[in-house]
């Protein structure tokens, strides 16, 4: 009999999606990501901050960047922002 699966957090199945759709190529370096409120409707979870929390640790991993007043960007592959 398998073992039964743990609840996975919201937070990292959104995680796991955004590196996806940027390994995939579907969101190239320099992308501007949808805003919290779109993510939120997209992964369809009911709070804001799940998404904030995802997205805070993509940037601290050096996978996203943000710019004040702009939006949040997916990094170039070394973790750099993108030049564009």
């Amino acid at each position: 009999m398998p073992a039964p699966r743990k609840f996975e957090p919201h937070y990292r199945r959104i995680i796991a999606d955004i590196r996806g759709r940027i390994a995939s190529g579907e969101w190239p370096p320099g992308h501007k990501l949808p805003s919290t409120k779109a993510l939120a409707e997209m992964y369809e979870v009911g709070s804001q901050s799940t998404v904030r929390q995802a997205v805070t640790i993509l940037i601290e991993t050096g996978e996203l960047y943000g710019h004040q007043g702009l939006g949040v960007f997916v990094a170039d592959r070394a973790g750099r922002q993108s030049e564009g």
